[in-house]
């Protein structure tokens, strides 16, 4: 068996805790203390690891929270994500605790030991093959996120049965959380593989008990707080008994920080984990399925971003036409599929739609601006009824192009424009007639506006 975290307390207080925290009443909840005992007892007594995390995250959160005790549930939290496999997190957590808990020198001392050397602790793949280890243990490089005195030992490496001559791991979902998921994975820093494409396979075999049970490999990506993750379960699940190769290709982003990979045991089977290999895919090799991909789009259309998965590739392309006078740009995610004849295409998803607007000539803006100030009445209340075509509202971020751009330039917050005062010879109508985007569509003012209404936002 794997070597077991060491408690936080001692072992006689956490299985006494569990027994004191039976006959606690529930307002007893309303204390720091006693909510960070009753956290520690979810986590290590019954293995709730989710609901120790957000019991965790409540404490630290709690401006009231005496910092003793914060700290204590930070130091904490950072361990269950540690479990949970969730390594960025556990980073951003334990940081947290040496930056703003330098009061509590004991407990930041502990974050700071576990940070020491993060990025250099597991610089990459580990043991893919299961040459070391011992038999019947958790093979080394890889790690079961779950607490293994709750559930038992749910992977073991094996010498016998295996897809190679040598050795390979057996992993089970845990008996003690029915409907959950096994896993076996390794974390590590993403650094040499960031703006690359890499390639995961592994081979697996089923042991299954029901039709139920079946195993799938996943690769994540975790990038810095707050930004996106990927996230890739190999969807071809495994169900046979006899080995079964599976495969991921994806493209690490470039501020990647930590990648993750493993092997998910689903159902009460066992599932057998062989020749595990994780590379870098040759950049010819993207390039050739781009260029094959990019060959049955027509002239009107790019690729702006490619995601090669081997046997999948995910395409974000731009369609550009002319609609209406205005250039009219479409973005759509295509997912396409190999097959033994090259690349077909699969579904089609619309993400975007806009009209692009021309940016207005410099002396022609000026010359709008110097009219508008003539003809326009500003407003300091309620204004003249518009139809909903004839109100122009100005944010920040719409293109200068932008009818309400180019009203913006008069400097004034809010107006009306009676378009039967302005001679269709001046700069200003000259504009008015010709036609122009308004709230993102083609609009012609001087045939279907008498007045417009504009406002300035505050946004």
């Amino acid at each position: 068996m794997a070597r077991k975290p060491p408690l936080p307390y001692g072992r006689g207080f956490v299985w006494g805790l569990a027994f004191l925290l039976c006959l606690l009443p529930l307002a007893a909840e309303s204390d720091p203390a006693q909510q960070l005992e009753s956290a520690i007892h979810r986590e290590i007594i019954t293995g709730d690891l989710a609901g120790a995390v957000a019991a965790y995250r409540s404490l630290a959160g709690t401006p009231n929270t005496p910092r003793p005790i914060a700290a204590r549930a930070l130091l904490q939290l950072g361990q269950c994500q540690e479990k949970l496999g969730q390594r960025r997190d556990a980073h951003t957590t334990y940081t947290r605790l040496v930056r703003d808990f330098a009061s509590e020198p004991e407990i930041a001392a502990q974050a700071k030991s576990r940070l020491a050397g993060w990025t250099d602790a597991l610089p990459g793949p580990r043991n893919l093959r299961f040459e070391e280890g011992e038999a019947g243990k958790v093979p080394p490089g890889w790690f079961v996120p779950t607490l293994e005195r709750t559930t038992g030992s749910l992977a073991e490496l094996h010498r016998k049965g295996c897809h190679s001559d040598g050795a390979c791991a057996v992993l089970i979902a845990p008996a003690t959380a029915p409907g959950s998921s096994g896993h076996l994975m390794q974390s590590f820093s993403a650094a040499a593989y960031r703006g690359k494409t890499v390639r995961l396979r592994a081979w697996l075999r089923v042991e299954a008990g029901s039709p139920e049970d079946r195993a799938q490999i996943f690769l994540q990506v975790d990038r810095p707080s707050g930004k996106a993750s990927f996230f890739d379960l190999e969807d071809r699940a495994i169900r046979p008994s006899n080995w079964t190769a599976a495969e991921i290709v994806a493209e690490i982003d470039p501020d990647a920080q930590f990648l993750a990979f493993g092997v998910t045991a689903s159902g009460r089977g066992r599932v057998w984990v062989d020749d595990v290999t994780f590379d870098i895919v040759p950049d010819e090799q993207v390039t050739a399925a781009r260029n094959a991909i990019r060959r049955q789009y027509a002239g009107d259309t790019s690729i702006v971003s490619f995601r090669y998965s081997g046997w999948e590739a995910t395409a974000t392309v731009r369609t550009i036409s002319v609609r209406e006078g205005f250039v009219y740009v479409e973005t759509f995610r295509d997912l396409w599929e190999r097959t033994g004849d090259g690349w077909r295409a699969g579904p089609r998803t619309p993400l975007a739609s806009y009209f692009e607007a021309q940016d207005p000539d410099y002396d022609t803006a000026k010359g709008i601006a110097a009219d508008l100030r003539q003809y326009a009445v500003t407003l300091n209340g309620i204004g003249p009824a518009v139809s909903a075509n004839c109100f122009a509202m100005h944010r920040a971020d719409q293109p200068a192009g932008a009818a309400e751009s180019v009203l913006s330039t008069a400097g004034i917050r809010v107006f009306h424009l009676d378009l039967t005062r302005v001679p269709a010879d001046s700069t200003l109508g000259r504009w008015l007639a010709e036609p122009h985007l308004l709230a993102g569509r083609p609009a012609n003012l001087a045939r279907s506006c008498t007045g417009i209404l504009f406002v300035e936002s505050g946004n």
